[in-house]
């Protein structure tokens, strides 16, 4: 469905372009059954003005919302708060507020929630992250024609906006990393794979692991993983192996963090006796005993892509690009030394 633009407003009014831009805007020189005439129009089909236009007009600020999961998955990751303040600063930046929107991990009722948050303006636009491979939400907000942006992407043939981090090279870079430190026995510890950036960061793992004439142990992989508890037992039954890993890579700083603690419990040296890589670079990476190398997301990049992205979909413009893919860089730390002779 095309966008209603003030164009149709004014057809379907039987008025000019300038009158029903007016009498949207409340202006006394309208006559009241004139300006009776343009609103039911915009009723009728559905019309909401832009973030940009309205600012243009001298009305208040628009409103951006972030949708977040609460749950005990990726959306509730330590990073989580770096992300909204950068994304925060973002919208600054374009005289837009932030709304941050809480739903359920896997909530039926996000369709109404949408359209309460975009039809009922509270918010010019969404931003979703966490995507999955097959995401419902995607594909409800595509066909309503609502205005959002995905950070991440999915598998779905829908041609949709997004900015996403290129989660596979990270991967791929920081697992050929530790196969040039002579690392060869590397595991593996992940996330869902439900969620697409989970299967990418698996991928790049595997990818490495290929290109090195190396093979995948399915004994020393474990995803799925969502709490301290799990990790550390994971790990612990990976060290518990008579031919060990000499190497973990984490999907995540977090899961990175626990793979320490599991390597030190089981009476080996982190970063010597098993070299250690994460995914994020969380503050605490750099503070970490030994101090971890991780893959480092761009967040003021990539929230000033999701904001120009957003404002380009709201106002239909065709120079601001619709997806972007965003290449991470490795952080080399003391977590990943090089293997001993």
């Amino acid at each position: 469905m095309p966008k209603v633009t003030i164009i149709d407003i004014a057809r379907r009014a039987g008025v000019g372009v300038g009158t029903a831009s007016r009498a949207l805007n409340n202006s006394p020189d309208v006559r009241p059954a004139t300006r009776e005439r343009v609103m039911a129009a915009a009723v009728e089909l559905n019309y909401h003005p832009s973030a940009v236009a309205r600012r243009l007009q001298g009305r208040r600020s628009s409103v951006i919302a972030f949708v977040h999961e609460v749950g005990d998955e990726p959306a509730g990751d330590m990073h989580f708060k770096d992300f909204i303040s950068v994304l925060a600063r973002s919208c600054a930046r374009q005289d837009l507020d932030l709304l941050i929107h809480p739903i359920r991990d896997g909530d039926e009722e996000f369709r109404q929630s949408f359209v309460r948050l975009l039809r009922g303006g509270r918010a010019d636009g969404l931003i979703l992250a966490d995507t999955r491979e097959d995401d419902l939400r995607i594909a409800f907000l595509s066909s309503e024609d609502l205005p959002f942006v995905a950070f991440g992407r999915t598998r779905s043939a829908i041609d949709y906006p997004y900015v996403d981090l290129d989660s596979q090279a990270g991967s791929l870079e920081a697992v050929t990393h530790l196969i040039e430190q002579g690392r060869r026995r590397i595991g593996f510890i992940g996330l869902p794979l439900h969620y697409n950036f989970a299967q990418h960061r698996f991928a790049g793992y595997q990818q490495a692991l290929e290109s090195y004439g190396l093979k995948v142990d399915p004994q020393l992989v474990s995803t799925n993983l969502h709490t301290e508890t799990e990790t550390r037992a994971a790990v612990q039954a990976m060290l518990n192996r008579s031919n060990r890993p000499d190497a973990i890579a984490a999907a995540t700083d977090l899961l990175a963090i626990y793979a320490l603690r599991a390597i030190e419990d089981a009476g080996l040296i982190p970063g010597r006796d098993v070299a250690v890589v994460g995914f994020d670079d969380l503050p605490l990476a750099a503070h970490t005993r030994p101090s971890l190398t991780t893959v480092r997301q761009p967040f003021d990049l990539i929230c000033d892509l999701l904001i120009s992205t957003l404002i380009g979909v709201i106002e239909d413009d065709s120079n601001i690009p619709r997806q972007a893919l965003v290449r991470p860089t490795l952080v080399v730390r003391e977590s990943s030394a090089p293997s001993l002779p």
